[in-house]
């Protein structure tokens, strides 16, 4: 069989700005598969950056010199029809989307999704999420109102349309603009704190964390709002993330699907979760005792209905929080994520083979099974000498250092993930003290005050 991986992007991509150095390599990873199942070809199409599924160099995705059977191929067109056109060209037999992120919108899971439609109607069964549900996940507000509607626990919120809001404009026959004023109205009757963000972006990217109500009418009156804001109560507890992965099956309207165990969240000084930022640590529940104290069981229902209300097609990762008591969903991205990368160094498999099996998934014949302790930690961008020699400690899974030449802020100029795993809790304990010892020059200690506390 002929399976084709593909993934679209939305943005100008300059390679020559940016240095991608991931350890093991996706070109391996993507090998390793291959020579497990010989019975199949794989295809993988994209657009740059390519994440999750090629290794670039500049403006082009290397080749592996390894396996013949994998053919790897740089999308020309842009418009979804022509893609999948060019797709359809290389006869596969099976599509799946591998959809990744870019800033500033989180919305290439939609263009995946036109694509499917074209490849569907072209006969080429896929895997992908629809445009439909690729859209609720990506407006915020509308995530809000799905979950509102069936049922699952979310954070009480006002939503702000931003062209009402300045519908009034300088009009000299209106005394007030009265959807304005309402939405103050409601949002006197939120509790305090709240999280002012957009609609749409990526993550918590331009998010405000105010702490009354005179200091959330000072943002929303700002000049720096100038698109349809959500005004959402924050929610006290400990922040998660995990995956799921699975197929809808439309004819029987219901689907199959794996409810990864969830990895813990640390927080910023504000309280809330920065990409850049963000310490990861689990898997979470696993222990009988643990499962109990975090109602491991209620989170698994509540995700299995989410998944099946929305129809979710393909790899989905959730956002939640745990106030000690139930649990809430934040956010539901419909594509792949840092937790993927650190899924497939807890379960000892390359990420390539994680999205293989999914099919399996699909077919209720497989389970993911075990996940070791494991800790996704970032650290500032280091030469490849030091990259090398991280990933040569035995309890280092995954290295993925990310460069932008160009940026102007140092926050922009990017960042090293690092992933540790270890055969129990306390023996990643000790991985984590030990890789603070041998890299005390180059560690930003906050962020392993961060994985001790989360621990």
């Amino acid at each position: 069989m002929r399976i084709l991986f593909y993934s679209t992007s939305s943005n100008v991509y300059d390679g020559e700005a940016v240095t991608t150095t991931t350890l093991p390599s996706f070109t391996e990873q993507w090998d390793f598969l291959a020579n497990e199942h010989k019975e199949h070809d794989f295809l993988i199409a994209t657009q740059l950056p390519g994440t999750f599924l090629c290794d670039t160099e500049g403006n082009s995705i290397s080749k592996s010199d390894k396996d013949s059977r994998i053919l790897r191929h740089l999308i020309k067109s842009e418009k979804e029809k022509e893609i999948a056109e060019e797709l359809a060209s290389l006869k596969p037999d099976l599509a799946l989307a591998a959809s990744f992120y870019v800033v500033p919108y989180d919305w290439l899971a939609i263009k995946d999704a036109m694509v499917a439609d074209y490849l569907r109607k072209m006969g080429i069964p896929t895997i992908c999420h629809t445009v439909e549900t690729a859209t609720i996940c990506f407006d915020k507000w509308r995530t809000h109102e799905f979950l509102e509607k069936i049922g699952v626990a979310s954070a009480k919120a006002v939503y702000m349309h931003h062209e009402l809001w300045i519908n009034g404009g300088n009009r000299r026959d209106l005394v007030s603009n009265v959807y304005r004023d309402s939405v103050f109205h409601e949002i006197k009757k939120l509790k305090f704190p709240v999280i002012i963000k957009d609609t749409t972006g990526l993550s918590s990217f331009g998010a405000d964390v105010v702490n009354n109500y005179d200091e959330a009418v000072g943002i929303l009156k700002s000049k720096k709002t100038t698109s349809d804001r959500i005004i959402e109560e924050m929610i006290p507890g400990e922040q998660f993330g995990c995956e799921i992965y699975g197929q809808y099956d439309e004819e029987r309207a219901n689907g199959c699907y794996e409810i990864l165990p969830p990895f813990k969240f640390s927080v910023n000084q504000y309280g809330i979760t920065s990409p850049k930022q963000s310490v990861k640590a689990g898997p979470v529940g696993i222990s009988g005792e643990e499962e109990k104290r975090y109602k491991i069981t209620e989170l698994k229902e509540m995700l299995f209905k989410l998944a099946r209300e929305m129809k979710l097609d393909g790899i989905a990762q959730v956002d939640l929080v745990f106030n000690g008591e139930k649990w809430f969903v934040i956010e539901i991205n419909p594509r792949l994520s840092g937790m993927s990368t650190t899924y497939a160094a807890s379960s000892g498999m390359p990420l390539s083979k994680m999205i293989f099996d999914m099919l399996k998934v699909g077919k209720g014949s497989f389970s993911f099974g075990e996940f070791k302790p494991t800790l996704n930690i970032k650290f500032p961008i280091l030469e490849r000498g030091k990259l090398l020699e991280l990933k040569e400690l035995p309890y280092v899974a995954f290295v993925n250092q990310i460069e932008n030449h160009a940026a102007r802020q140092i926050r922009e100029q990017g960042y090293c993930e690092v992933i540790l795993i270890g055969g129990n809790r306390d023996e990643l304990r000790k991985n984590i003290v030990d890789l603070r010892t041998r890299f005390a020059d180059f560690i930003e200690e906050g962020f392993f005050d961060k994985a001790m506390e989360l621990f």
